[in-house]
């Protein structure tokens, strides 16, 4: 009987406990009309008692809470106000949030579910638009604030500098007067040929191994000096073509210019490998045929009492 008593009294007072009135909860939207994703809309939540704290689910994704405010926090009338941003079209749901009183940390209560219809930003399909990714920071990067005052101490330097450098400064002195410098005759085609063929030995490229290369620049000379001596684009002509142009062009007999050029087509395009008196026998022949080019020292005759002897 004692067993039955107390099972009774247990009864009731779990009965008890579940009958206390629970936090009771009202809910408002502010803002909430034609929404499009990253719109702010504001939902109020009111208790019948003090509220103190929301708790945010970690399945909340499709929305962004902003911002949490306790209104009339210390008072009988707190309440809250939480800024909200969808971050997805479409009709979206809001889930309950739990929401805890102020008198009472163990008591709690679930706000109600609500769905909103947010306007998509951009048309199904447009690439044309993306998110942006946060900045990312630069191992080395300095903080911002940083920059401006290496500005100012760079200029600071370069004010210092010129300074210092305007005491240095002496007053110039009018310079000298001095004398025009004498005047240099032009240089002949073939003495810049000779010129040319003179540097040439001095890159000494047949002892380096540059054979083709040699005979590359040997004819390269002779076709520079027809271009400035006869006017003809002989660097871009072929052998054939300078053939024909140097008819009757030339103050003596061709044959040898196009064969010194053939001999040197021959070691460039044939793989023909010349033993060095060959060699050193054209380099002897392209130098006499430019001091050929060389005009000839006029004749003098004896003045006064020789220049009435006799001519034999």
């Amino acid at each position: 009987m004692t067993k039955l008593r107390f099972l009774l009294l247990l009864v009731l007072l779990l009965s008890g406990i579940t009958c206390m009135p629970a936090l009771s909860l009202k809910q408002s939207l502010e803002e909430a009309d034609d929404l499009s994703v990253g719109d702010r809309f504001i939902l109020n939540i009111r208790g019948d008692g003090p509220l103190k704290s929301v708790e945010l689910p970690d399945t909340l994704t499709n929305f962004h809470i902003l911002k949490v405010e306790e209104k009339n926090k210390g008072t009988d009338k707190a309440w809250l106000r939480l800024t909200i941003v969808p971050l997805l079209p479409g009709s979206q749901s809001f889930p309950g949030l739990r929401v805890r009183s102020a008198k009472d940390a163990g008591e709690s209560a679930l706000t109600n579910r609500f769905r909103l219809n947010i306007i998509a930003v951009r048309a199904q399909g447009d690439t044309l638009l993306a998110d942006l990714k946060p900045l990312s920071k630069y191992p080395l990067q300095l903080p911002g604030w940083l920059y401006p005052l290496l500005l100012l101490a760079g200029a600071a330097l370069l004010l210092l500098s010129w300074l210092l450098n305007r005491k240095k400064e002496k007053p110039s002195e009018a310079p000298a007067a001095t004398k025009p410098p004498a005047a240099i005759a032009p240089e002949a085609d073939w003495q810049a040929a000779l010129r040319e063929l003179d540097e040439l030995r001095a890159r000494n490229l047949l002892a380096k191994g540059e054979l083709v290369l040699h005979h590359f620049e040997l004819s390269l000379i002779q076709r520079r000096f027809m271009e400035r001596r006869l006017g003809l684009p002989a660097v871009e002509m072929t052998t054939s073509e300078i053939r024909r142009a140097l008819a009757g062009r030339l103050q003596d007999n061709p044959a040898p210019v196009l064969g010194f050029l053939a001999y040197c087509d021959k070691v460039k395009f044939a793989r023909y490998i010349p033993d060095p008196g060959e060699i050193r026998e054209a380099e002897d022949w392209l130098r006499r045929w430019l001091l050929s080019y060389q005009p000839v020292a006029p004749k003098t005759y004896p003045t006064g009492e020789e220049s009435h002897a006799p001519l034999r």
